[in-house]
């Protein structure tokens, strides 16, 4: 008896031959310090430049601010990637940027005082290079897998030896739970880029009696950290609770490229930062899920005056006050109820929004770069090689 072939597949877990030009990084072989009297060059090592990427753009941030320092920063690609469109998503994600695209053929020639890896294959690619191996954590990427191989992989990247950087104390926490370190693990503040996002007044007042309410909501169709299966369905069945007393929900999606198509609502895609600014303004609630390390979407929301509703199951405690947004679980009958009551106390909502707001000021930019600099500035300064 032969099988039938069907749509389906199985789980991927990747494939060895996506790793070929690189094959001989992959290994345990201890990790080199190198160190020097100063510190000049930095190099942050990517999966490429690509458009729409909050971890990308934050990288890029980082870099240009370093820049703006005075070190000599460079984004170097692993991947086939043409310099010109690495430039040219650089700016769409970050217009300004700063520093130096370098081509994958470049991998090999390159020299930096500090190197960052910026993903768990980075890092393997990093450890054993001339210069000050760091490590950018901007999320705990055993998450990003089935439990099989590749988590395994990148569960190990943590513990090569390499100087992490976690962004927010979340990743830091994961790190230190689920891993034996023996290298050293500092934090920087998750920041928020208030410039771009101005904050809207809105009339808090006209709340009450809602009979049609706008929810912008962030997910990405194919990330299992933006829980977009279980918010499709936390959201189909709201609409129908929300229809029983007269309420219309509307819905827009944005985050996934166009041609998905979403069980409800509408799909908006891949916004830029103007109109990303018209939906929040246009919007009454905002909903972003995060299930690992946290979305900048939220802080863009909040900066803009929209109110956040965020979920129990996810990370956001860590990251948002319980005074700044609203916490529901994804269960349809409490997120239709909170919308109810939320709507039905506008003062209450009008304070929250002002406390966003407020705390967004304390969490920004400056800070980050603060942090990041005090680390920089700690590293050893003299002439030598260590291995861990």
């Amino acid at each position: 008896m032969e099988p039938v072939n069907t749509d389906m597949q199985d789980i991927k877990q990747g494939n060895i031959h996506d790793y070929d030009n690189y094959l001989e990084y992959f290994n345990n072989k201890p990790i080199t310090q190198n160190y020097k009297t100063e510190y000049h060059s930095v190099t942050f090592v990517s999966t490429g430049i690509i458009p729409y990427d909050g971890g990308i753009t934050t990288m890029l941030h980082l870099g240009t601010l370093l820049s703006k320092k005075g070190y000599d920063v460079y984004y170097q690609s692993c991947v086939p990637q043409k310099v010109e469109d690495m430039q040219t998503n650089a700016d769409f994600n970050f217009p300004g940027y700063q520093g130096t695209c370098l081509a994958e053929a470049s991998f090999s020639q390159h020299h930096s005082d500090i190197w960052i890896a910026t993903l768990w294959e980075t890092a393997y690619l990093i450890k054993n290079l001339p210069g000050y191996k760091m490590y950018f954590v901007q999320d705990y990427e055993p998450y990003f897998y089935p439990y099989g191989d590749r988590s395994q992989l990148a569960k190990r990247s943590y513990q090569l030896g390499l100087h992490m950087v976690s962004l927010g104390s979340w990743c830091a926490e994961m790190v230190r739970q689920q891993c034996e370190l023996d290298s050293p693990l500092d934090q920087i503040n998750f920041p928020v880029d208030v410039n771009h996002y101005q904050y809207h007044h809105r009339n808090f007042q006209e709340y009450p009696g809602k009979k049609e309410l706008n929810l912008a909501v962030y997910t990405k169709f194919n990330s299992p950290r933006r829980a977009p299966i279980n918010i499709q369905l936390l959201l189909y069945n709201t609409e129908k609770l929300l229809a029983q007393k007269n309420i219309k929900l509307n819905i827009s999606y944005f985050g996934t490229i166009k041609t998905e198509k979403f069980i409800n609502g509408k799909n908006l895609g891949k916004l830029n930062k103007e109109q990303l600014r018209e939906l929040y303004y246009n919007a009454d609630f905002g909903i972003a899920p995060s299930m690992t390390n946290f979305s900048l979407v939220p802080f863009e929301m909040m900066s803009c005056g929209l109110p956040f509703l965020d979920f129990e199951e996810g990370t956001g405690k860590d990251f948002i006050p319980d005074d700044c947004c609203y916490y529901t679980k994804f269960n349809e009958y409490d997120l239709s109820h909170l919308f109810e009551e939320i709507c039905n106390e506008p003062t209450k909502l009008e304070r929250k929004t002002k406390n966003a707001k407020s705390y967004l000021t304390q969490i920004t930019w400056g800070k980050t770069l603060t942090d990041f600099l005090a680390i920089i500035e700690n590293i050893e300064r003299k002439s030598g090689t260590s291995t861990n």
